[in-house]
């Protein structure tokens, strides 16, 4: 009865969240802008929902938004259209963080002294956390419309470190991005994305600027809280994430995302499941989840690897 009534709050979440995006990137601007601009105040919580619609895909990259494979990849590869990204791209990012969580390419909130001038470290880090990731997101399936050789080399060039979980990851990235029917599939999604914010772009015409703070709010909201559950945390403990505390409304609005140490122990637990299984293993939170949000913009920090202590 749980699985079921679970699944149908899937579906129910999918059909608002898209239709609203839907709403503020087509409907807004083709019907009701015209009518008076104050219309433009109803893409503040579309943006705001923008986590929920995250977390909601987060269910599909692992498989846990329908149990029927095929189903589950279909649901996610129109979410991650209106997300502005491909569902493919975004799987192999998030899975490759799973297998390989703090390794060198996953850990941007850490600072080490080869890096270079800290100031350098620092103004890298914080335009990762107010747009650069979700940018990448973006731009990395547009990236995939290039001729199969200069993805390659840029396959190449991301993973080209000698680290061993670097090669691991890039052998992977390989298949992904270089697989024929994987990368036309990228390729498809990435015209997709790019058709819906054109045909967007022209049901507002001269109001453009409302859909770009749109399209930037999205982005930051993505780009902030992506990595706030690892930030500080230890490099040598790749099953370590942070249960950070919110109130209910709160963490159910991003699916229980927040105990997201129980979820990196149990990746194949649906989101209404994680609360039952955080009360069977005992388990805390380390801190706040929206204090440990603003901690980040302090900077990069030196390495640990010695687990924080909870308060």
């Amino acid at each position: 009865m749980e699985r079921r009534s679970g699944l149908a709050t899937n579906w129910l979440l999918l059909a608002l969240l898209g239709a609203a995006t839907l709403f503020a990137l087509i409907l807004l601007p083709l019907w009701l802008l015209p009518r008076s601009a104050w219309w433009g105040f109803a893409l503040i919580p579309v943006a705001l929902a923008t986590n929920s619609f995250w977390a909601l895909h987060h269910e599909a990259i692992h498989g846990n938004f329908h149990p029927a494979r095929r189903v589950n990849r279909r649901a996610g590869r129109a979410m991650a259209v209106m997300l502005g990204s491909s569902h493919r791209v975004l799987r192999f990012a998030h899975l490759m963080h799973h297998r390989n969580n703090r390794y060198r390419l996953d850990r941007p909130d850490i600072y080490e002294a080869d890096e270079g001038p800290y100031a350098v470290a620092k103004l890298r880090f914080l335009s990762e956390l107010l747009l650069f990731l979700y940018a990448s997101e973006v731009a990395v399936p547009l990236l995939c419309l290039l001729p199969k050789a200069a993805v390659r080399r840029i396959v190449d060039f991301v993973y080209r470190h000698p680290d061993p979980a670097v090669q691991s990851v890039k052998s992977v990235a390989e298949q992904v991005f270089l697989q024929d029917r994987s990368l036309r599939e990228i390729r498809i999604d990435a015209l997709l994305g790019t058709a819906l914010i054109a045909a967007s772009a022209v049901c507002f015409g001269s109001c453009w600027p409302m859909l770009a703070v749109f399209l930037l709010g999205r982005g930051l909201l993505i780009s902030t809280l992506d990595n706030v559950y690892h930030f500080g945390t230890p490099i040598d403990d790749p099953d370590f994430a942070m249960n950070l505390r919110l109130p209910l409304i709160l963490r159910l609005a991003i699916l229980n995302m927040n105990m997201h140490r129980v979820h990196h122990h149990n990746p194949d637990l649906p989101w209404w499941q994680l609360p039952v299984r955080f009360r069977q293993l005992g388990d805390g939170y380390d801190a706040g989840f929206i204090a440990t949000a603003f901690r980040q913009f302090v900077g990069p920090v030196r390495p640990r690897t010695v687990l924080p202590l909870r308060p």
